[in-house]
């Protein structure tokens, strides 16, 4: 050994030297593997796609205009009565409708927020990127983790804003109309209505996101979208109109997406016409509302991280 040492003096130099090499490229690995990092990554790629962009302007575009227009047939709606008489001076309007207005123009701004989730993990598939992506972050569950996060973010941030416009909007139109105050029932609507439509719309976009994942196609993602958040609740209606015997089809309709969007930004107790539900049967408030859509989104993203886990990406 010593003489192995002696007349190779640069061997255990090198090895040295290779393993600080090896315990520096190890660590930055481990940097890049930080979740923060991660989520950073994916934040860059889910800006730097046009797609992202265009639908992101086209769903707030289409929110905000569609608030401005209900507002506009709120108003117009005032100046005349029951019989459709024009009055002197318009009605006075409930303050709650501003809210209303904001409330009814989500239905599509959501579907396209939903779908820019979707893309968020079906446009790495589509282009193999995806394989590159796990190479860098083979860790599957935190390269979906981030991307929830990520998703989560810009989903926030943009329905926020949206909704925040279109309060702005709607007010400006409605100011020169007499409002009567928000009802005893109704003080926290602005916050259930703005925060937690953003809350909301962020929910379905985690929804998207999983159904993205388990379909891994575009195409076939948005149109399991669109099944799932808008017919789903329209087909159970249909069925329940065909007989008043299938009461339970009303009932699996109010814990579609759709509704229990829309049952929690009214902020309002759930009224059922009698005969509308099985004897002892309920549907859920607005709250509950809210938790279901939470259950919704963490199952099928739960389900979508979980394949993309186990699935293999060619």
């Amino acid at each position: 050994m010593n003489e192995t040492n002696t007349m190779n003096p640069n061997i255990s130099s090198a090895s040295q030297a290779g393993g600080a090499r090896y315990a520096v490229n190890r660590s930055m690995s481990r940097a890049r593997l930080s979740f923060l990092g991660s989520v950073r990554s994916e934040l860059v790629k889910l800006r730097s796609v046009a797609s992202t962009w265009w639908l992101s302007a086209l769903a707030c575009i289409i929110g905000v205009g569609i608030s401005a227009i209900l507002a506009v047939s709120v108003k117009q709606e005032a100046r005349y009565d029951a019989k459709g008489k024009l009055l002197a001076t318009p009605a006075p309007i409930p303050r709650s409708v501003v809210f209303s207005c904001i409330a009814q123009s989500l239905a599509i701004s959501i579907v396209l927020i939903g779908v820019v989730a979707i893309l968020a993990v079906t446009s790495e598939y589509a282009t193999s990127s995806i394989q590159m992506a796990l190479v860098v972050n083979p860790r599957r569950w935190m390269f979906m983790n981030a991307k929830a996060v990520a998703v989560a973010i810009h989903t926030f941030v943009l329905s926020l804003v949206m909704l925040l416009i279109s309060w702005g909007v709607v007010a400006a139109i409605l100011a020169g109309n007499k409002q009567t105050p928000l009802g005893s029932k109704e003080h926290w609507l602005p916050i259930i209505v703005i925060l937690g439509g953003a809350a909301m719309i962020t929910l379905v976009s985690e929804f998207s996101l999983g159904l993205g994942a388990i379909i891994r196609s575009t195409a076939g993602g948005v149109v399991a979208l669109v099944a799932v958040y808008t017919m789903a609740t329209s087909v159970f209606g249909l069925i329940f109109s065909l007989s008043k015997h299938m009461q339970w089809a009303y009932w699996c309709s109010q814990l579609m997406p759709s509704s229990l969007v829309n049952s929690f930004l009214s902020g309002q107790p759930a009224e059922v016409e009698a005969g509308m539900l099985p004897k002892g049967w309920s549907v859920p408030g607005w709250w509950q509302s809210g938790l279901i859509m939470i259950a919704w989104a963490v199952v099928f993203y739960l389900i979508g991280a979980f394949v993309v886990s186990r699935r293999d990406v060619k």
